[in-house]
């Protein structure tokens, strides 16, 4: 009996240090509130449990992660975290450093501002999450009358977006039009070695609600000036720390008082651009330091004159970038620094941002107007996610800036989103090679997914996929008299499908079989109402019974019953029968 007390007591003193280690050592987040880390750092180490002492299990850079809880060790804040990497959920602790981890709290059933609310429910709790660490960000949901699914094709064709052949996977290239020759069994490749991006490589990097993130949303990030929430106050904060912080001195360039910040300002007016993109741009072609000569008006041959902007920068040698560049700044008059900055400005609007293409994602995805599908200004599927992210290391350290996000919200959004294809050797091979049956329009070819067909009755359409893929669809299809909409279905190695629509025009009651020529197909001959593959008495007894009611033809026994194919069992056939059998019609 002693014993066992000594134990109980021992029981209960352990779950007593237990608990109270649980309450002070790792500190719940509360289940109403929704708690997120911004880690805005680079090769930011993911630690097994919160200590020094536990092993790294992975190392991030620029992400948004979940924080399940909180833990202190020593002088250090731990805090346990999951996020989604390779496609797979990773769980494990990060340790606090405010320069690169932000932590955000927000409240989930808290009332949204109406400019949230005006977004599909798919995009809002992301934007609940940043609105609640950047106050002062504007959202601007961006209707497009172009559907996803069109706009997603409309990039498929001709290579309009590609992948690089030797970095990128298999599984994320392209087996369609432009892209690929069945008949050599290659992929196009052009001269800077890449070839067409799949369509769910495309669909992914054109689903917005993918990159509303604290490091990715800026591909949205509004190009175009609007004086009521773009100021000075916020283009010193852009700029401070580099070359244009304090003024230049300069007697024959007096008008803004030599301060960049008024010059850029006076550029945005002028051009129509933002002057947090015109200082950003600034900031990514010159430098902080402003030591390049194509700014230094002091040039041999070229003294005076301006270029902050690298237009026309290039060559084989530094020498031949330099002269190319104030050649080109020489040829528009930039013969100042406001007027090389004010000019620029104007260069920079007139090619896409006073056509409507404001934002890095519209310059990429001319979705507001593909009739000029052509109008983008890069192919590389991935670029306007990769020119955000290189923008968002200008704008992250500082939360306070007003910036405005024009999102785009397609007509037919689906409700989930793009999934990141995986990186594989398998093909996106989801085609047909041919689809046969007699009075099939336009005539089958491969990169058409839309048919028409009329038939009398019973029909067989004969389909085969490429070498590869396989046959994912139904194998037969109950037609109604009138109109009818079957799906012929492909699956490719990827293990994603393309669906091949034919419109049928049925005269009567019938069924459609797909034949695959993998499989025999079980063929029903009229008149024979149990399978034996013969027209006999018993097939007369068995519809005689079916009309009485005394039992039911069904299936493959129905259709032999239904003699005429009007898609019923009547007297009729049972005459049929009849005449059949004294020899004096002859059923087919």
């Amino acid at each position: 009996m002693k014993v066992f007390r000594k134990l109980l007591s021992l029981i209960i003193v352990l779950a007593l240090v237990f608990s109270v280690a649980d309450s002070n050592f790792f500190n719940r987040v509360s289940a109403a509130t929704i708690t997120t880390a911004y880690i805005t750092g680079t090769n930011v180490n993911v630690i097994e449990g919160p200590s020094l002492s536990h092993n790294a299990i992975d190392t991030v850079s620029n992400i948004t992660a979940t924080v399940l809880g909180s833990a202190n060790e020593g002088d250090y804040i731990w805090y346990k975290i999951t996020y989604t990497s390779g496609g797979k959920q990773i769980t494990g602790y990060v340790r606090y450093d405010e320069k690169y981890i932000r932590i955000v709290t927000y409240d989930p059933d808290a009332d949204v501002s109406a400019q949230i609310n005006a977004f599909p429910e798919s995009y809002r709790d992301a934007l609940i999450q940043l609105s609640a660490a950047y106050p002062n960000w504007v959202f601007i949901p961006d209707p497009i009358s172009l559907s996803f699914s069109d706009a997603v094709a409309l990039q498929t064709v001709d290579m309009n977006k590609q992948v690089s052949f030797t970095s990128h996977a298999v599984s994320w290239r392209s087996m369609g039009q432009g892209s690929y020759t069945w008949s050599s069994g290659k992929w196009t490749v052009t001269n800077a070695g890449w070839t067409g991006a799949s369509r769910e490589v495309i669909a992914y990097y054109m689903d917005p609600r993918n990159f509303l993130n604290s490091s990715e949303i800026y591909m949205f990030l509004q190009q175009s000036f609007d004086p009521a929430v773009q100021t000075e106050e916020g283009v010193k904060k852009i700029v401070a720390g580099t070359f244009m912080e304090t003024n230049y001195n300069d007697p024959d360039d007096t008008t803004y008082g030599g301060s960049y910040s008024k010059v850029i300002m006076e550029a945005a007016r002028q051009s129509g651009i933002s002057p947090y993109i015109i200082a950003s741009k600034i900031r990514q072609e010159i430098g902080v330091s402003g030591t390049s000569s194509l700014i230094s008006g002091t040039y041999p041959g070229y003294e005076g004159y301006y270029n902050f902007f690298n237009f026309k920068a290039s060559g084989a040698t530094q020498t031949a970038v330099i002269t190319n560049g104030l050649a080109y700044a020489k040829a528009n008059g930039w013969n100042s620094r406001s007027a090389a900055i004010i000019g620029g400005a104007k260069t920079l609007s007139n090619g896409y941002i006073s056509a409507g293409q404001d934002t890095y994602y519209y310059q990429d995805f001319n979705v507001k107007n593909p009739n000029k599908i052509w109008h983008q200004y890069a192919q590389a599927v991935h670029d306007a996610r990769s020119k955000g992210v290189g923008v968002a290391k200008i704008y992250q350290s500082e939360s306070s800036y007003a910036l405005t996000f024009k999102i785009p919200v397609f007509t037919d959004m689906p409700t989930s989103v793009s999934p990141k294809p995986e990186s594989s050797s398998k093909k996106n091979n989801y085609y047909f090679s041919s689809i046969s049956v007699s009075g099939l329009t336009p005539t089958f070819t491969m990169y058409t997914y839309e048919y028409d067909l009329a038939v009398a009755g019973n029909t067989t359409v004969y389909v085969k996929p490429v070498d590869g893929a396989t046959y994912s669809g139904a194998k037969t299809f109950n037609l109604k008299k009138g109109e009818n909409k079957v799906e012929l279905k492909v699956k490719a190695e990827t293990g994603y499908t393309t669906t091949y629509t034919v419109n049928v025009d049925a005269a009567v009651n019938c069924v459609l079989t797909v034949d695959t020529g993998d499989e025999p197909v079980n063929e029903v001959r009229r008149g024979d109402t149990n399978g034996d593959g013969q027209i006999t008495l018993s097939d007369l007894a068995n519809i005689r019974l079916h009309l009485l009611g005394k039992f039911s033809l069904t299936g493959d026994r129905a259709t032999g019953a239904d003699t005429n194919s009007d898609g019923q069992i009547t007297l009729s056939d049972l005459a049929n029968i009849r005449l059949h059998l004294l020899g004096k019609f002859t059923i087919s």
